[in-house]
């Protein structure tokens, strides 16, 4: 019985979640639409080795990782460490931070404690669309296919789900004057 119950709730929580982030997705806020003029100024300044920035793909992912940022924190059901858990706007993992700072030689990055990571990756919006961006290029430049790129930064080369939630996403920001 425990784990039925243990079961709805987590399902149900699953559930409104979403049904939030569709919520706030029809109506942004003006600190929503902030953050994403910010995702979009970074994403702007890294291309790829072919020359192409991943602006709206950036802004689709913050959409879709944190509602724009909304939910700062994810992942911390599953396991209450914080070191393991998807940090800040987009929702950058430490594993992750370190990982893209040793591909990239990111020496500032490499010099940190994890603790002093972890607060820059939740603390510091800019910094964490960065290192998100640095991600995403270096995601793209590896397996020169869109599909998998995107699919990739939530963990997965075959994510067709998150994949066309981001897509979902980019068709929907594409459409606000104000981003662009």
């Amino acid at each position: 019985m425990k784990n039925i119950f243990s079961l709805f709730l987590r399902n149900f929580f699953i559930i409104l979640i979403v049904s939030t982030s569709s919520l706030v997705a029809s109506n942004l806020s003006p600190q929503q639409i902030k953050t994403l003029k910010l995702v979009k100024e970074i994403a702007k300044q890294y291309p790829n080795k072919s020359g192409e920035t991943f602006e709206y793909t950036a802004m689709s992912i913050c959409m879709t990782e944190t509602s724009a940022g909304i939910f700062k924190v994810g992942d911390i059901g599953k396991d209450p460490n914080i070191f393991k858990a998807s940090l800040g706007i987009m929702q950058v993992r430490l594993q992750t931070a370190r990982f893209i700072a040793e591909k990239l030689q990111l020496h500032d990055i490499l010099k940190m404690s994890d603790v002093v990571l972890v607060n820059r990756l939740l603390g510091d919006d800019r910094f964490n669309i960065y290192v998100a961006v640095q991600y995403l290029v270096w995601l793209n430049d590896y397996t020169k296919n869109y599909f998998r790129t995107v699919s990739r930064y939530n963990g997965g080369n075959y994510n067709h789900t998150y994949y066309n939630k981001v897509i979902r996403n980019m068709r929907f920001i594409q459409n606000i004057k104000d981003l662009n």
